[in-house]
């Protein structure tokens, strides 16, 4: 790397560098080679300032996103390849790979058959029962579109509509109650354009790509309105255990409530009972396309969506088509009979409605769903469940423990849950992958350690100690230190961007602007799950990344942590996650869902007694006081009781 390709380097500058360089050769590090070294340097520096201002600066108001691109290209951190390359089909013609990835992305799509509206039962329905659009709400909808998408280059961009969204909300709100009451979804919108984008760094295969979606900007707006009425209807019948696609809800509350259960049964352990807990990551095999379009639209209607959007509905999955762009070329036109867009609403709510009831089996608060992500656990009592010593004489094993402990699998319900869950998944035409589909064990006995074995379509389910679950590292011992090193890590090779920005420019609200947006984001990822835990080398370890970076940021101006914190007008990370925590308590107290998970009082005065009775039973028990979130959370909410008053109403 050197500065001749960069845009900032000019002519002067190269001539400057050759006289430096000339002078260095006859006479080496003399006076006139410093004085030169020293102006070419200072050169250089203006230029960069220059070019950051005219290229880079200026965007930030009229074009953040482009900002940032413009940015990563000028300090080199684009981790990603300007052009994506598969090393299976590198070889081939641009214009024979996206044939070939366009063939991979329809396959399974093609194994269903086109909808069959036969089969279909639609309960009765008049002219009144059609829902009535307002154009207030097409309004809004307009206004809410993010302008900085991408769009086709035949399609109205987002831009405009918003732009003059007073003007077409009119049109657009007879289309749309148009549509709805003939039934017909405008074939024009179903034509998809799928961009690919790598799931590993270096694909290596087509099955390594992931595809994406892009649909008109007005398609989007008639799905989100229409899938108003779709949640809605929904809601009563939705699996209070599925967390996705719901205001208020996110993975945050996925991972909270599933490690306070966890906890919550090895709390229990004594002289007289000794719990372990099994947890199951279930895994579907290409979840999105594999989804048969009439067992999906029957899955709405048995959901509770009202008759009269069905017809809508069928309309959206009929006639389905896509292209693949890639490499600046575009596929043929590909028939998409089954599955549904992996970028609209209508898809990701077709596979929400047909995987409702995909874990019946398992009791509603072992089981955690997330779209496609499914965690089940298993509380397993060790006195009872019949703990035995494997016959090591009839079978050398490689899986089992020390001591020799093991749990035969059809003493355990998990192994009874798979199947059930498998005997769906063949009922709904799915696919389970076993190869994905973990289980890790949560013990904390001493003596009782043991293994098991699950299996799934015939293949042992890989027994894990530490797993990655939406995003998060998730290990046997209910310790953050792997995650902790992950966002460390992740951090860290960010700060090469600040780094480089410095040398552009020592405008602090820029660089500040950086750190907040691309470093410290990364370093607070689901802050509110595991921040109640973190070891003292934990936070030290998450703070000492702040601390590098504002050294980065303020230069010789850098004293203390303490002074920079306050000349930059930062709080540590430490009260930063305190914040986001009590932030997300009042959050669930809002939320109907999850306003359990905090039981408090109708009144401000019994309120604080009766939170402080709840924290002190939580911190009682030891491993959930120290391990889980919700007893810290309950404690920031017995701090603040008044204010919380004040958000009940009450």
């Amino acid at each position: 790397m050197t500065d001749d390709d960069e845009p900032y380097f000019n002519d002067e500058l190269s001539k400057l560098r050759r006289k430096v360089r000339r002078e260095y050769h006859k006479n080496r590090r003399s006076l006139k080679y410093l004085s030169l070294h020293s102006l070419y340097k200072e050169k250089l520096s203006k230029a960069k300032k220059l070019h950051y201002k005219k290229k880079v600066e200026d965007l930030k108001s009229s074009n953040s996103r482009q900002w940032y691109s413009q940015f990563k290209k000028l300090t080199r951190f684009d981790q990603h390849e300007a052009r994506t390359e598969v090393a299976a089909i590198k070889h081939l013609p641009d214009s024979e790979q996206v044939e070939l990835i366009a063939d991979k992305f329809a396959k399974v799509s093609n194994e269903y058959a086109p909808l069959d509206r036969s089969q279909i039962n639609i309960p009765p329905f008049n002219d009144k029962d059609f829902p009535e659009i307002s154009k207030n709400e097409v309004l809004e909808t307009l206004k809410e579109l993010n302008a900085n998408k991408s769009e086709s280059k035949n399609d109205v961009p987002a831009k405009v509509l918003k732009r003059f969204s007073e003007l077409l909300c009119g049109p657009l709100t007879v289309l749309i109650n148009k549509t709805i009451k003939e039934g017909f979804w405008p074939d024009f919108l179903k034509l998809e354009r799928v961009t690919p984008i790598p799931k590993i760094t270096n694909p290596k295969e087509i099955s390594d790509l992931r595809n994406i979606s892009g649909l008109m900007n007005i398609d989007k707006v008639m799905e989100k309105i229409i899938c108003k009425r779709i949640v809605d209807d929904m809601k009563s019948q939705l699996d209070p255990s599925q967390y996705a696609n719901q205001k208020g809800l996110s993975i945050q509350h996925y991972l909270i409530k599933m490690i306070d259960r966890i906890l919550a049964a090895l709390d229990k352990n004594s002289s007289e009972e000794c719990f372990a807990v099994l947890a199951t990551l279930v895994d579907w095999k290409e979840a999105f396309p594999r989804q048969c379009p009439t067992l999906g639209i029957q899955s709405f209607i048995d959901n509770g969506v009202r008759p009269s959007l069905i017809p809508i509905i069928m309309s959206y999955f009929e006639n389905r088509k896509m292209f693949v762009k890639w490499h600046g070329l575009e596929s043929n036109i590909r028939d998409m009979p089954g599955g549904g867009p992996q970028g609209g609403s209508f898809g990701i709510w077709s596979y929400l409605s047909q995987s409702n009831n995909n874990s019946n089996c398992v009791p509603q608060d072992d089981r955690f769903k997330f779209v496609d992500d499914l965690t089940f656990i298993e509380i397993i009592n060790l006195f009872s469940v019949g703990l035995a010593s494997y016959n090591v004489k009839s079978h050398v094993p490689s899986n089992i423990l020390a001591n020799n402990q093991f749990i035969p699998t059809n003493h355990l319900k998990s192994q009874e849950y798979l199947e059930k869950i498998n005997v769906w998944t063949e009922n709904q035409k799915m696919i389970l992958n076993p190869d994905k589909t973990k289980s890790i064990l949560f013990n904390f006995t001493n003596n009782k350690q043991f293994s098991t074995e699950l299996t799934v379509k015939g293949k042992n389910v890989e027994m894990i100690s530490e797993g990655r679950l939406l995003g998060t590292i998730i290990t046997s011992d209910l310790k953050w230190n792997r995650n902790t090193q992950k966002l460390v890590s992740d951090a860290n090779r960010r700060l090469k961007l600040l780094h480089s920005a410095a040398k552009f420019t020592s405008k602090l609200s820029d660089l500040k602007i950086l750190y907040m947006s691309f470093i410290r984001s990364k370093l607070e990822h689901s802050a509110v799950v595991w921040h109640s835990s973190l070891s003292e080398n934990n936070k030290k370890d998450l703070e000492r990344v702040q601390k590098a970076a504002l050294k980065i940021i303020l230069k010789n101006n850098y004293v203390d942590y303490e002074q920079a914190l306050e000349a930059l007008n930062l709080q540590t990370l430490d009260k930063r996650r305190e914040i986001m925590c009590l932030k997300f308590a009042k959050g669930c107290l809002r939320n109907e869902k999850v306003k359990k998970m905090f039981p408090l009082a109708k009144n401000s005065h019994s309120m604080e007694t009766r939170s402080n009775i709840r924290f002190k039973e939580l911190k009682a028990k030891t491993n959930r006081y120290k391990k889980s979130a919700i007893p810290y959370m309950q404690r920031l909410l017995n701090d603040e009781h008044s204010k919380v008053a004040k958000i009940l109403n009450i």
